[in-house]
């Protein structure tokens, strides 16, 4: 397999010659460094309520020491994918192109309306970010997670002398996995045979295989004498062979509930899937005299990256890890029943021991950063307030049709310690990156809570206006409107403009009214409740970031407790699997509940102030003007001159 992870810009050649002088830039001083982080689904209205309670101490400093917004519009969608889109170009997806996690390939003249692309791919954002305009400008950029920035060939393909040695460094492991989470439970042990040497042991030792990615592990649970527990009591792991003199690495294992450390995982073992190496980790919960048991076997990735070889391996081996955690596993009841079916709150501890080890790996790779490559720019990003939300908030908001107050006492303090973790590493940054460094604190979209999904290809196909074929999916011939396999927010027309395409423009018209009409009268069989309270079109709410050409057409504004799915049919209402519900946002961002948040502090920023509400796009033109670069080239966001000392000039 090629190496096409590794991407050598240091390689293309000469300076650019471009200073931060230059392009519309203030005269202003810059500060040491900007350091801008992103909490995936941190939802204004659950942070507000965390500071109420105390449990954010470092976000607390960052409103207390600087600027925190009442709340920040995201985009619409309110998804991840647009949301880091426009807080990176300061433009929304009627621009930059990043209409949701999944986009359309465009020109459409080339593409049917099936055809899709990740939206946070590079090649998807269609508006420069500020880290490639920093970049550009003369800044030392490192963007250790950040959406869109890979391929980096995408954003300096256009310049003839490259990036120079050191200018810019991104990574990411979304795209490069190397093995999933897993709990193995014990259940393949097997009489031991063809260990050289076994451990001192009471009884008959038994053994297991695991295989990770390209690596094979033995484990072999035993009875240790000298450990008072009766039965196994003990695993050994090894890499590549049974022979301890032949293994490439191992390590030995108690059983331990989860605690507020993570000093009893495993040390890294090195594996890979063709060229692509990451680390991966073990951690015993629990394991029974008689064989079964709670391992845990943590996530692998490697990284794209931006970078020389060599600086990614550093900066790999300095990390430690991309981000895992084990949700899905936990959800399953593999790390034990969850409070929501019964049980204690042990799964929900061994969940947060995993996170927490995510977070130390976030403190080892930004404290590398800074310290290796003193970048003027830092970009980072965590997903487990969004995973969480996704996980518990069905149950979690006292406006859900799913609200169950006395389960949600009992989750609440497991959600709040997911974002508690996040803040230490906020903390972290705040002190290794010095008093002077500006320091944002960001999110994608707001959360809520749901219980029922709502199809609404399966209203316009009994409105006669869409078609199915034989096998289920959308027949193009026959659709003249429908919710995309790559949108559910919003209908596209299925238009001439389109390969493939049935509607001419002259009936386009009559096909909007039509779908409208069909949609504003759904309603739930079981209530009778209206589903869709309004259908937009781009013209009716300007500034939101509707339309374009990878945007849609019709938008819905859908009524509390339901989320829309872009499923081809089913039916119109329907349970969302999850008993407690679901988390979900994506909805129309004027929702006080899909509000993100905004926290500045640092050098140039003003004291204390308490901002109105602002939009996701003055976010990189602001950071702009306290990096002393331009603003990106696409941006329409205003700079937030009450954030700043003197405006910021």
């Amino acid at each position: 397999m090629k190496k096409s992870w590794i991407i050598r810009l240091s390689a293309l050649g000469v300076v650019l010659g471009i200073g931060p002088g230059v392009g519309g830039a203030t005269s202003a001083a810059p500060p040491q460094r900007v350091i801008i982080i992103s909490w995936d689904g941190a939802a204004d209205w659950v942070v507000d309520r965390l500071l109420l309670e105390g449990r954010l101490p470092n976000v607390a400093r960052l409103a207390k020491e600087g600027v925190r917004a009442e709340y920040c519009q995201p985009a619409f969608p309110s998804k991840t994918a647009p949301g880091h889109a426009a807080l990176w170009t300061g433009v929304y997806s009627d621009v930059n192109g990043v209409s949701g996690n999944l986009v359309p390939l465009l020109p459409r003249a080339e593409h049917t309306l099936l055809e899709q692309r990740s939206g946070f791919d590079a090649v998807s954002l269609r508006a420069e970010p500020l880290y490639v305009t920093a970049a550009r400008a003369g800044k030392n950029v490192a963007a250790l997670s950040a959406t869109h920035s890979s391929p980096a060939t995408r954003w300096f393909q256009d310049l003839p002398g490259g990036v120079p040695p050191g200018r810019y460094r991104s990574f990411s492991g979304f795209d490069s996995s190397i093995a999933d989470d897993r709990v193995w439970d014990g259940g393949n042990l097997q009489p031991a045979q063809g260990w050289p040497v076994l451990p001192d042991h009471r009884g008959e030792a038994r053994e297991m295989v695991l295989r990770v990615a390209d690596a094979t592990f033995y484990g072999l649970a035993y009875d240790d004498p000298a450990d008072p527990k009766e039965g196994f009591d003990t695993l050994l792991l090894r890499q590549g062979s049974k022979d301890g003199a032949r293994a490439r690495a191992e390590c030995t294992l108690k059983p331990a509930e989860a605690e507020e450390s993570v000093r009893r995982f495993s040390p890294r073992f090195r594996i890979s899937r063709g060229a692509v190496v990451g680390y991966t980790y073990f951690r015993l919960f629990s394991l029974e005299p008689g064989g079964w048991m709670v391992l845990y076997q943590r996530a692998a990735h490697g990284l794209q990256a931006a970078a020389s070889t060599e600086e990614t391996r550093a900066y790999l081996d300095a990390y430690g890890g991309f981000h895992a955690a084990p949700f899905d596993a936990y959800t399953a009841g593999k790390l034990g029943p969850p409070l929501a079916e019964g049980g204690d709150g042990t799964a929900e501890r061994r969940l947060l021991e995993c996170i927490r080890l995510d977070c130390e790996f976030l403190k080892r790779g930004t404290r590398f950063a800074l310290q290796q490559w003193s970048p003027d720019l830092l970009h980072h990003y965590v997903p487990w307030t969004d995973a969480a939300g996704h996980t518990w908030m069905g149950v979690l908001d006292p406006d859900s049709s799913r609200y169950d107050a006395a389960l949600a006492g009992k989750l609440w303090p497991f959600y709040a310690q997911v974002f508690a973790l996040q803040d230490e590493w906020l903390g972290d940054i705040r002190a290794a990156a010095g008093p002077q460094a500006v320091l944002c604190l960001v999110s994608d979209h707001g959360m809520e809570g749901v219980g029922k999904r709502f199809t609404p290809n399966a209203v316009l196909e009994q409105a006669g206006l869409l078609a199915r074929t034989p096998a289920g999916g959308l027949d193009l011939a026959r659709t003249k409107i429908c919710a995309p396999p790559w949108a559910d927010y919003f209908l596209t027309v299925n238009g001439t403009e389109w390969k493939d395409g049935v509607v001419p423009s002259a009936e386009r018209e009559a096909v909007l009214r039509a779908a409208t009409q069909a949609l504003l009268a759904a309603v739930d069989p079981e209530t009778g409740q209206k589903i869709v309270k309004r259908v937009l079109r781009p013209s009716d709410e300007p500034g939101l970031g509707m339309g374009g050409p990878a945007g849609g057409d019709l938008y819905l504004d859908l009524a509390p407790g339901y989320t829309p799915s872009a499923r081809a049919g089913g039916p119109v209402v329907e349970p969302v699997a999850a008993r407690i519900g679901a988390g979900v946002h994506g909805f129309l961002p004027l929702r006080p509940k899909m509000h993100s948040i905004f926290y500045l502090a640092g050098e140039g920023v003003a004291a204390g102030q308490r901002l109105p509400g602002m939009r996701q796009i003055d976010v990189a033109p602001t950071l702009a003007r306290l990096l002393g670069v331009p603003a990106p080239k696409d941006a329409r966001g205003r700079v937030l001159e009450a954030a700043l000392m003197n405006g910021g000039r």
